[in-house]
């Protein structure tokens, strides 16, 4: 009885170490694997376009561009304080208020490296078209590069 349980156990741990040994190689991973077969698909532009048929503008396209607007919270200027798009420096906080024009899929960072006390940046408004970042949101930065995100317009 103990040969066959030292058996089993090997056996079974042989079987785990060539399963997961094929699970590197995608094509056999999509069979062994429940959850990457259930895994979406990804949507590659978040611009929407209205379809021939509809009863408005007919070829209508919703713009790919949108505004939004970054306070910071507790300070009238933070003139070292940039904002990032994309990774290039476009804006900088000389006024409490910075309105940005930006294009659906542009990534938003804030560059506070400069200063070496927490700052609270605040989504204080939007355009209608845009879904993310929402209005309201707060973001904060100690000595760092805040992450904002990825743009997303309705």
């Amino acid at each position: 009885m103990e040969k066959n349980l030292i058996r089993l156990a090997v056996l079974s741990l042989l079987i785990v170490v060539t399963v997961q040994g094929l699970m590197t190689a995608d094509p056999i991973r999509f069979y062994l694997s429940w959850g990457e077969r259930m895994e979406g698909q990804k949507l590659e532009l978040p611009v929407s376009y209205q379809e021939q048929d509809s009863p408005s503008v007919v070829g209508e396209i919703k713009s790919p561009q949108t505004k939004l607007a970054i306070a910071v919270e507790k300070f009238s200027s933070l003139p070292r304080a940039k904002i990032l798009i994309n990774g290039q420096e476009k804006y900088s906080f000389t006024e409490r208020e910075v309105t940005l024009d930006i294009n659906a899929g542009d990534t938003v960072e804030i560059d506070s490296t400069a200063y070496n006390f927490p700052i609270d940046y605040k989504i204080v408004s939007v355009s209608s078209n845009l879904a993310y970042p929402g209005s309201k949101q707060i973001f904060t930065a100690n000595q760092t590069i805040v992450m904002i995100g990825k743009i997303i317009v309705k």
